[in-house]
């Protein structure tokens, strides 16, 4: 029986406790696989072995058994992959031939290893466990044949039956806050849970959970692929990576991985599973399975959120902290929030929580705007999405700060008074939500300085008057002038663009009837400046007291939503 041997690369990251004893390959091995805690054995002079999963999986098919092995060439020349038979024996004494993979590879360069996989799926549907693989030297070209068995390797302890298995071995169970590997891809890259947090996305809601990954070694390292699946009382939930590339890591490189589980919370999920893939070809198909390496109890786990109390208050107007290992908000840039307050929808049913972040560029270059979402959470943990300012600046020109507003559509009950901002990451792995900051804030206090209500314009109303004439021959009877006289300035080195909030004076009577209105815009040809501006208006009757009012606006996808500045009154 010819054997035909797949040449993998495994890539050095991950680790993780495994249920398999403790050896590893010569310390020459090929660097493109790491040393793990995994046992190896000799197949010949030159050869050794080592058995990385064992899969016993119950299948409408039948029991699907699959293995899957790495070899070493220790010699000084390329060698053959010896032609043995490789067989897989049960509890109950019963042996089966396992099939070689197409991908295997015929050839060992010297001092490289190679994986190779075999299966067979067995017409039997009861329950049963493997205990060892062996491999034969079998001469059929003899009557009777002779076969003589050349190694077994023990494989009970790392036994896989399929994703809705547990591994009860204390030593591939973890906690939330434990540090882990997977020795059998890597000893040297490291994870740790670090977030699980919820959220509602077009395929529906899912649970994200968040891994820090370093690079413990002293060379640089590729993380490997594999899974994490959402475990409850009665379901297994599929989870994916989120990131379609991993990178490679320098010595001591710290990066996030996350993964979706399409659970409906997260108390929903009791552990969570960590599965690397595995594959089998033949001549009608490509077979992918996957093999559980460790369990994650979830009782203290975290979203970002979790410890409130614990959040740091806002200093209004103070460069926010990112998490350093963010790639969205490049450390050149601070990010201020200089204005949080509360406007009242014009047509009423709900109000709008407006946001101002001020972007300044400290580096000697322009750079991009960053494209980061905002949430604002209330204190009993109802969360509201921002919808980001219709910019239309795309560069930061260096030393000089950019002024972005962020709406948040809330309930009219809503106070403003305890409140939550996150900073997040929508783009690297879109359409999910990955947290960047994270501070407690409330609405701006009112205070008797209404100069500062329209950042980063300071608004001086200097003096305003009304005056009325009978309009001899015009369609209505009285023609007013509205003079007001303001002075604008710019308190930083701040630039906005044509869609920042807006002015809006109204003139209304005893009987709060608007009898004129006008929007004013701090940007464009026709921008609002220091000086007397006129409104000229006609109205049917004669009014001697009024009020002129001033409102902030600004636009939201409900509509259009104002906070009143000032009333005066004459």
């Amino acid at each position: 029986m010819k054997i035909n041997w797949k040449h993998t690369m495994v890539v050095c990251v991950l680790t993780a406790s495994l249920v398999i004893p403790s050896a590893s390959f010569h310390v020459a091995a090929d660097e493109k696989y790491t040393q793990t805690s995994v046992e190896s054995y000799s197949l010949t002079d030159s050869i050794q072995v080592q058995v990385k999963s064992i899969l016993n999986e119950s299948t409408p098919d039948g029991t699907r058994i699959a293995a899957t092995v790495r070899i070493y060439n220790n010699g000084d020349r390329l060698t053959g992959v010896p032609e043995y038979e490789i067989r897989v024996k049960g509890q109950d004494g019963l042996e089966y031939i396992m099939r070689a993979s197409q991908a295997n590879a015929k050839n060992i360069q010297p001092k490289e290893t190679v994986e190779l996989s075999y299966m067979n799926v067995v017409d039997r549907y009861d329950t049963f466990s493997l205990t060892d693989l062996s491999w034969y030297d079998v001469n059929e070209f003899v009557y009777p044949k002779q076969e003589q068995k050349i190694l077994t390797i023990p494989i009970s302890a790392i036994e896989w039956k399929g994703e809705k298995a547990t591994l009860a071995n204390p030593a591939v169970t973890k906690k939330w806050e434990d540090t882990f590997t997977i020795p059998v891809l890597s000893n040297t890259v490291e994870f740790k849970p670090v977030s699980l947090n919820e959220q509602n996305t077009p395929e529906g809601p899912m649970v994200i959970v968040g891994l820090l990954v370093t690079n413990k070694g002293d060379k640089k390292a590729k993380i490997p692929d594999f899974r994490i699946n959402g475990i409850s009382d009665k379901k297994v939930y599929t989870g994916k990576r989120l990131e379609k590339e991993l990178p490679a890591l320098e010595a001591n490189e710290q990066v996030y991985i996350h993964y979706a589980i399409p659970a409906r919370n997260r108390l929903e999920l009791s552990s969570l599973s960590i599965l690397t893939p595995e594959d089998f070809a033949d001549e009608k198909a490509h077979t992918d399975f996957l093999i559980g390496r460790l369990m994650i109890t979830l009782p203290g786990a975290k979203n970002n959120l979790s410890f409130v109390n614990q959040l740091i208050p806002y200093e209004w107007n103070k460069p926010i902290r990112f998490d350093p290992l963010n790639k969205l908000i490049r450390p050149e840039i601070d990010v201020s929030m200089v204005d949080l307050q509360l406007q009242e929808s014009a047509g009423g049913g709900f109000k709008a929580a407006v946001a101002k972040f001020k972007l300044l560029n400290h580096s000697d270059s322009p750079m991009q705007v960053p494209p980061f979402q905002a949430a604002l959470t209330s204190y009993n943990g109802n969360k509201y999405m921002g919808t980001r300012q219709n910019t239309q600046v795309e560069t930061l020109i260096p030393n000089i700060s950019y002024v972005i507003y962020y709406s948040f559509i809330i309930p009219s009950s809503e106070t403003g008074e305890q409140l939550i901002m996150e900073i997040l990451d929508n783009k690297s792995v879109e359409p999910y939500n990955i947290s960047l900051a994270a501070f407690k804030t409330k609405v701006m206090e009112e205070t008797s300085d209404k100069s500062l209500a329209f950042y980063p314009f300071q608004v001086t109303m200097n003096d305003w008057s009304l005056g009325a004439n009978y309009n001899m021959g015009g369609s209505l009877p009285y023609a007013y002038k509205l003079n007001v006289d303001f002075n604008i300035k710019l308190q930083d080195e701040v630039v906005v663009d044509q869609s920042f909030s807006k002015m809006r004076l109204e003139l209304v009577d005893t009987k709060n009837r608007i009898m004129t209105s006008k929007v004013l815009s701090f940007t464009g040809e026709n921008k609002l400046v220091s000086g007397t501006q006129t409104l000229n208006f006609d109205l049917d009757r004669l009014e001697t007291t009024v009020s002129l009012r001033m409102y902030e606006i600004i636009d939201t996808p409900f509509g259009e939503v104002r906070r009143l500045v000032q009333t005066w009154k004459r």
